[in-house]
C-alpha cells in the first residue's frame, strides 16, 4: 500500500529517491480522497487490427469514466517503452497501463513506478515485476491447448476413417513467451492423441507474408497435410493463402479439406470461419482487457493504493462481482456481453493475474456483434 500524499511529495519534488527510503514520513494511506484523474499507456504499436481494438476500447473506457488518458505507442521498441514508462512516472499521471514489449527490459521501470508510488497495471502482456497490483489477459497456454481440441474434433469430422492425421505446428517469435506458450499448449494436447503426427513445428515469425511462403514452400516440398494450426490472426491469414496459392483451399466437409485452427479472430478470419475455410479460432476478449484493468486500478487508487480491493488468488469472478459498464461507441452497445468471464486469479510471476475466458469462433457464432472482428470490420 503506498500513500498518494507520500508519492505527490516524489512528484513535486522529482526525488530520485525510493518510497521505501521514505517510509514513515507520511500519514497512513487512503482516506478517500484519492482520485484516479490522468493515466498514461504504454502500448506495442498503433496499427493492425487486433491493437486498434485493444487500444481504442481503453480510450473509450477512460472517456466513459472521466479519465484523460495519454497512449504511447512503443512501436515495438523496448527502450523506448522503458522511457515513457520513466515519464509517466515522473509525470502528473495517477497510474500506468502497459502492455509489456520486452518483460525483464520494462522491469526495473515499473518497480522504480511502484516505488514511487504511481501504480502500473499490466494487460496482454505480463511484466516479470512481483511488485504490479494486478495483470490482466487470457492464458496463451490454454488457448493453443483449445485449439489443439478443436483441431482433433474437425479431424474426426472430415476425416474420421483416416488412422493418422499429419498435422502442421505454425509457432510466432522463437523465444517470445506468448509463442512459446501457445505453440506448447497446442503440442501437449496433440501428444495426448495417438492418432495425431505432428509431422513438424514452422516459424511463422508472427508474420503473414512469413508463414505464406513458408508453409508453401513446405508443402511443395513434402505434401499436403490434414491440419494445420497457427498462433496469431495474421499467420492464419498467410496459411489460407498459402493454401489457396496451391488451389487446395476447400470448405470443410469438401474433400481434400485442410482442417485449420488458430489464435484470434479479427475482421478477415471472421468470414473465413463463416465459410468453412478456418475451422475454428479462438479469441480473446481484447476490448476488455484495458477497462478490466482500469476498473481495479480506480479502486485501487481510491483506497490510497490498497492492493486488498483485488481479488485474491484461486477466487473466481463473474459479472455479478465486477460491472464494466456498456457505452455507445462504433455504433455497438459496446461490454454489453461479458464474454471475459468468468475470470479466475492465478499468480504469475509473482503478482496477481485475472485471467480472463476467451470465446471460440465456429460457424455457428461468427458473425455475432460480441466478437471484437465484427466490432472493428
Amino acid at each position: 500500500m503506498v500513500d498518494t500524499n507520500r508519492r505527490s511529495f516524489l512528484k513535486a519534488t522529482g526525488a530520485a529517491v525510493s518510497a521505501t527510503a521514505i517510509a514513515g514520513c507520511s500519514a497512513g494511506p487512503g482516506g478517500g480522497s484519492n482520485t484516479l484523474e490522468k493515466v498514461g499507456m504504454s502500448a506495442y504499436v498503433r496499427g493492425g487490427s487486433w491493437i486498434t481494438a485493444y487500444i481504442e476500447a481503453a480510450e473509450f473506457y477512460a472517456e466513459d469514466l472521466g479519465i484523460e488518458l495519454e497512449v504511447r505507442p512503443n512501436q515495438q521498441s523496448a527502450q523506448k517503452q522503458v522511457q515513457d514508462i520513466r515519464d509517466f512516472t515522473n509525470g502528473d499521471h495517477d497510474a500506468i497501463l502497459v502492455g509489456v514489449w520486452s518483460t525483464g527490459a520494462a522491469e526495473g521501470a515499473i518497480n522504480q513506478a511502484m516505488e514511487q508510488g504511481t501504480p502500473v497495471f499490466a494487460t496482454n502482456a505480463d511484466t516479470s515485476s512481483s511488485e504490479i497490483p494486478l495483470y490482466v489477459g487470457f492464458s496463451n497456454y490454454d488457448g493453443g491447448a483449445s485449439s489443439a481440441e478443436q483441431m482433433v474434433a474437425a479431424l474426426e469430422e472430415q476425416y474420421p476413417d483416416k488412422d493418422t492425421w499429419r498435422v502442421l505446428n505454425v509457432r510466432g517469435v522463437q523465444g517470445n513467451q506468448s509463442a512459446n506458450q501457445r505453440s506448447q499448449g497446442f503440442l501437449d494436447v496433440m501428444a495426448e492423441n495417438d492418432r495425431v503426427e505432428v509431422v513438424q513445428t514452422l516459424n511463422g515469425e508472427y508474420a503473414r507474408d512469413v508463414a505464406q511462403s513458408t508453409v508453401q514452400q513446405w508443402i511443395n516440398a513434402n505434401g499436403r497435410v490434414d491440419g494445420i494450426y497457427s498462433g496469431n490472426l495474421s499467420m492464419g491469414l498467410g496459411v489460407v493463402q498459402a493454401l489457396r496459392n496451391q488451389d487446395i483451399l476447400v470448405p470443410k466437409g469438401e474433400d481434400g479439406h485442410v482442417v485449420l485452427t488458430q489464435m484470434d479472430g479479427s475482421p478477415e478470419v471472421n468470414p473465413l470461419v463463416g465459410e468453412g475455410m478456418i475451422d475454428a479460432a479462438v479469441d480473446q476478449p481484447n476490448y476488455f482487457y484495458n477497462p478490466i484493468a482500469m476498473q481495479y486500478m480506480k479502486q485501487y487508487v481510491e483506497a490510497g493504493n490498497d492492493d486488498s480491493v483485488i481479488p485474491e488468488v484461486d477466487s473466481e469472478v463473474t459479472a455479478d462481482d465486477l460491472t464494466i459498464e456498456s457505452g455507445q461507441h462504433k455504433g455497438v452497445e459496446m461490454w454489453s456481453e461479458p464474454i471475459w468471464e468468468p475470470g479466475i486469479m492465478r499468480e504469475q510471476n509473482g503478482h496477481p493475474w485475472f485471467r480472463t475466458n476467451s470465446v471460440v469462433i465456429t460457424q455457428e457464432n461468427y458473425d455475432q456483434p460480441f466478437l471484437w472482428g465484427n466490432v472493428w470490420g
